[in-house]
């Protein structure tokens, strides 16, 4: 008997000592951080229309059959703060460009002209013979031209001769291709629907060809990457 209480002793010893040191530890669960939303690139309708509400309302035109990019530019120059946008592009195949020698136009008609006939007697006394003629229209107005050039070695040539009669003289790269010189812009939809100067600017123009097109749409191909 003495045996047998010691065993059962020994027993609950052990099976007290299991139940209070091998249970696991119970732990409250830790709720996870919400994880923010990966930025999609895509934008709800709603929100586009309050994007849309906050800026100005808009008509975008291609406007071409320009003869030079000059009259191009100075479309663009005319309409001034009715424009959002715009963009000069040439349509078809690149050309090897043209070089333009000019000075640079004078603050008025009359200096110009008085610059113009001092550079023509500096030519005939340096005994050369270069085009020089008043530019009457265009972005660069009241300048002088100094001829056109295929090679922009011969324009530089040019460059450097009226230099030596005490002008400054520059040269201007002139892009061309083999399709037409077209105006891309986007105009404040106001200034066309009320302002009767942007029907007068296209009827002083017959040759212009005038599209309106699409702005743009709720879905840009640059959202998705």
């Amino acid at each position: 008997m003495r045996y047998i209480a010691i065993f059962l002793l020994l027993a609950n010893i052990g099976y007290f000592s299991w139940v209070r040191y091998s249970a696991q530890r119970i732990t409250a669960p830790v709720p996870n951080t919400p994880r923010l939303l990966f930025n999609s690139g895509l934008t709800l309708i709603s929100e586009y229309e309050l994007q849309s509400a906050a800026q100005p309302a808009l008509t975008c035109f291609t406007i071409q059959s320009f003869s030079t990019i000059d009259d191009a530019s100075s479309l663009i120059a005319e309409m001034g703060e009715a424009i959002f946008s715009s963009n000069v592009r040439l349509s078809g195949d690149p050309l090897s460009s043209q070089y333009r020698v000019f000075i640079p136009p004078a603050s008025s008609r009359g200096i110009a002209t008085i610059i113009l006939d001092g550079l023509r007697e500096g030519l005939i006394a340096a005994e050369m013979e270069m085009e020089s003629d008043l530019i009457t229209r265009g972005m660069l107005e009241n300048g002088i031209t100094l001829g056109v050039f295929s090679q922009q070695g011969d324009a530089q040539a040019a460059r450097n001769g009226v230099q030596q009669l005490g002008y400054a003289p520059e040269i201007e790269e002139i892009p061309r291709s083999t399709g037409a010189i077209q105006v891309q812009l986007q105009v404040l939809e106001r200034y066309v629907l009320e302002n009767p100067a942007w029907l007068d600017l296209v009827a002083s123009r017959l040759n212009l060809t005038i599209t309106e097109n699409v702005c743009e749409t709720i879905a840009q191909g640059s959202q998705f990457p």
